[in-house]
């Protein structure tokens, strides 16, 4: 059966690593639904963990997974450097130190990134923004933090 490769919707890749409540991890690609300009990567892999069905693909290096959103611990997106990268979008971001623990009481700390407007920086401000999912960086990485694994966040000493 062929397709009419006109109709197909455009996606974009984006490599990632999906850590599980089980403590397994997936590493492998997610495709997301092109946008116009003026989207960064950043937002459209928060929308596209916050959004949609359920069950989501991941193509690994030998099948193609669906996983459930529910299941997702955190989603580790590397983040890319060089010309002509845009990961983060041109609104301020703003940025809290904190350390999360989740149910199995390990622990992930970094700087909480979140689009919040001017004055509404705290802490409580970032983490209750609508979305599923925290956004949390460190090491050259961005952690999509799924909201629903996490016991408890705390702000980072201010030393």
């Amino acid at each position: 059966m062929n397709i009419d490769s006109g109709l197909a919707v455009p996606k974009d890749r984006q490599a990632v690593v999906v850590h599980l409540d089980t403590g397994d991890s997936i590493e492998g690609d997610i495709f997301m639904e092109s946008s116009g300009s003026g989207t960064s990567s950043h937002q459209k892999i928060l929308r596209f963990l916050s959004e949609g069905a359920r069950f989501f693909p991941v193509m690994t290096a030998s099948s193609t997974v669906f996983l459930n959103r529910t299941a997702i611990r955190s989603v580790e997106v590397i983040i890319p450097t060089g010309p002509g990268t845009v990961f983060f979008p041109h609104l301020l971001m703003h940025t809290v130190p904190v350390t999360v623990d989740y149910k199995d009481n390990s622990t992930l700390s970094g700087q909480l990134m979140a689009e919040v407007p001017p004055g509404r920086g705290r802490l409580s401000d970032c983490i209750n923004i609508p979305s599923s999912f925290l956004s949390i960086y460190t090491g050259g990485k961005m952690y999509y933090v799924n909201k629903d694994s996490v016991v408890k966040i705390r702000e980072a000493d201010k030393r």
